[in-house]
């Protein structure tokens, strides 16, 4: 008893141990993604020689300079939730010493400016602007566009990255795309944060199962860009791995995206659509009765006035033509619809009745009840007069009234 009940505990940790080895070997499973070099560096180069021939004969100003290149993550289901955007470190910058790096600081900007710019200056970071002087200077739109236009990536404090979107626009977020990266600062030495921040690159969850991540740009050499592919592949499936990635792909600015990896189908036979289809429309005409007509039916009903639907229900085509149900209408009233609607022009031309086959048939079915309203009041005009006539002439036949004699006085 004494040697069970010191085993005891060991057995339940070893029994709960097992589960969660199981759970980590199939987590590793679904998360083994590796993307042949190969592949990658022919999807690389079809994308650059694309660009350098597009960019042969346009303006240098907007060539491959300006084309960029991003990794596209299909995943398995949408994100949920808002995400701030991860940092992904890259072996070759996409912005060296030549680029111009903006930083949006909080107040106040001269403190913020002696630290960066003259105590711990970094390359390539060469302005520095407050919170209330963004507000202030930079408050139309078209400020905001020439701001945009005048750098080439944005930075910002990462206490106030919340506030950037309300401040900076659709400007910066939908159309120029180029949002601040939030920066986490160390005021005894920023300059190591910030140069991270300039050479790495960003993964922002999006609101859709798509997040694409720029990994340089079209004018860098093939074997850089593919290095770099690998290091942003390498991390967001690591970072992804609670929302498996089905497919990876390779996208240059206005360029089809070239796949390069996709995930494995699982074991089984793949699901035939037009079979599942036409077997849940049988299966559900069966629950609902409609699959097949009785002997008892009258097949007359059913080809003639009366159409079954898909519920089961009756379609009355003479409901179709407004006849069976006048809303409590009288028929003068539907008469004078029928006139209105066959007398009205629609931008300019008469509607002819070929085009209008309902309004046909209510015109015909509202004539023909018409033409027998009248031949019924004929009928009982004529009938009441033939009444009449025996009585007028008996009357005729009648000798007057003689006149009454006057008595003599």
């Amino acid at each position: 008893m004494v040697k069970n009940s010191k085993l005891a505990p060991a057995v339940a940790k070893l029994a709960v141990a097992k589960p969660a080895v199981a759970k980590s070997a199939e987590a590793e499973r679904v998360n083994n993604v590796k993307v042949k070099k190969d592949q990658l560096l022919k999807a690389v180069s079809a994308l650059v020689q694309l660009s350098k021939k597009r960019s042969a004969n346009a303006n240098p100003l907007f060539g491959s300079n300006s084309e960029t290149m991003q990794v596209i993550f299909n995943l398995s289901t949408i994100p949920q939730g808002k995400m701030k955007p991860m940092l992904i470190e890259l072996p070759h910058p996409l912005y060296d010493d030549k680029s111009e790096v903006c930083f949006i600081a909080k107040d106040p900007q001269k403190q913020y400016k002696q630290m960066l710019l003259e105590k711990h200056p970094v390359p390539g970071l060469t302005k520095v602007i407050g919170l209330t002087k963004l507000k202030k200077n930079y408050a139309t739109a078209e400020s905001k566009r020439a701001l945009a236009d005048s750098f080439d990536l944005f930075l910002c404090d990462s206490r106030v990255v919340e506030m950037m979107p309300k401040i900076l626009g659709s400007i910066f977020y939908d159309k120029k795309l180029k949002r601040p990266l939030p920066v986490r600062m160390d005021y005894v030495n920023p300059a190591p944060n910030l140069r991270k921040a300039i050479a790495g690159t960003t993964l922002r969850m999006p609101s859709g199962p798509c997040v694409g991540v720029k990994i340089g740009k079209c004018s860098m050499d093939e074997a850089h860009l593919a290095a770099n592919a690998a290091a942003v592949v390498s991390f967001a499936t690591k970072y992804l791995s609670g929302n498996p990635v089905q497919t990876i792909s390779i996208q240059a600015t206005d360029s089809p995206a070239l796949p390069i990896w996709r995930r494995a189908t699982p074991p089984g036979e793949a699901l035939d659509l037009k079979k599942h289809h036409s077997d849940a429309m049988s299966s559900s005409a069966s629950d609902t009765g409609t699959g097949n007509v009785s002997e008892t039916e009258d097949t007359n009903s059913i080809h003639g006035s009366e159409l079954p639907s898909d519920v089961g229900e009756t379609f009355d085509s003479s409901r179709a033509s407004g006849l069976s149900d006048t809303g409590g209408e009288s028929l003068s009233e539907v008469e004078t619809a029928g006139s209105e609607l066959d007398s009205e022009d629609v931008g300019g031309d008469h509607i002819l009745d070929e085009h209008r086959p309902l309004l046909k048939g209510l015109k015909g079915r509202l004539c023909k009840r018409k033409r027998k309203q009248a031949a019924d009041a004929q009928a009982a005009a004529e009938a009441e007069k033939g009444k009449k006539a025996p009585a007028a002439a008996a009357a005729d036949s009648m000798p007057p009234p003689k006149k009454a004699k006057k008595s003599k006085a």
